[in-house]
């Protein structure tokens, strides 16, 4: 399998597993029980909290898609309560704690866990700020579920990075590559921008386009990998993402 292939897999298996834990109902729960507060505050000193006490602005360019006075807000909310490094270790303890039950009995763990330990290690750090701040959060020592989901979420945030600087690359603002994407409206509201928003009809053809580029990006991550392997890991993925669904819904994580 080329690199182009397994990249563009990775959007709807690792992207959409790795996404489900920061959305989780539990995650807000134990960031609150935590300390970080229950609004998006919690957010910007967890998931961003890993690009450490940067300014303010350093987080707004790294989240890219979020409305920058929103984040800026959600930041500074954040700071207030907790700070960001140890923010940044909650968020990781987090999801190494649904990993362990969402991968819990996947056997292809061990497997998947030291081919995207592979690539994560390989993987340029150029224009993917919390990519980087994921990679260096510590993993756990044992081989299983924890450490094969954390790998997930540094996949996770390894692809945004890429697909920011495509959207930049192509001369697209975030708020039109949200509402060009499939969420359109609802996900620019969630993102804190304000309507009305513009017409972005005519962006179809520039949206497929971004799309493509953020695989080409993407795919010399994927370098470390003979051809076997990408296809083990792409069909890894997509079994891991299966799993982990099925798992969520059946045990309410």
């Amino acid at each position: 399998m080329d690199n182009i292939t397994v990249a563009r897999s990775m959007r709807g298996s690792l992207g959409m597993l790795a996404m489900a834990w920061l959305m989780a109902p539990s995650t807000k729960e134990k960031a609150a029980e935590a300390g970080m507060g229950d609004g998006q505050g919690a957010y910007a000193v967890g998931r961003l909290g890993v690009l450490g006490n940067c300014p303010v602005d350093n987080v707004v360019a790294a989240a890219f898609f979020w409305n920058p006075d929103h984040m800026r807000s959600m930041v500074e909310e954040g700071r207030a309560a907790f700070d960001p490094i140890e923010g940044g270790k909650v968020y990781t303890k987090i999801c190494q704690e649904y990993g362990t039950q969402a991968l819990a009995d996947f056997e292809g763990n061990e497997r998947l866990g030291e081919l995207l330990e592979r690539i994560v290690n390989h993987a340029a750090p150029h224009g993917a700020p919390t990519f980087v701040g994921w990679r260096d959060q510590e993993l756990p020592n044992d081989i299983g579920p924890a450490r094969t989901f954390q790998l997930a979420q540094c996949m996770r945030e390894l692809r945004f990075g890429r697909h920011a600087v495509a959207v930049q690359s192509l001369g697209m603002g975030p708020l039109e590559a949200i509402l060009s994407g499939p969420a359109g409206e609802w996900n620019a509201e969630f993102f804190g921008w304000p309507k009305p928003y513009p017409d972005v009809s005519n962006l179809d053809s520039a949206r497929d386009e971004i799309e493509g580029l953020t695989d080409q990006l993407h795919a010399p991550d994927f370098d470390c990998l003979n051809d076997d392997e990408r296809a083990e890991v792409r069909d890894l993925s997509k079994a891991a993402r299966a799993h982990a669904t099925e798992r969520a819904e059946a045990a309410n994580i």
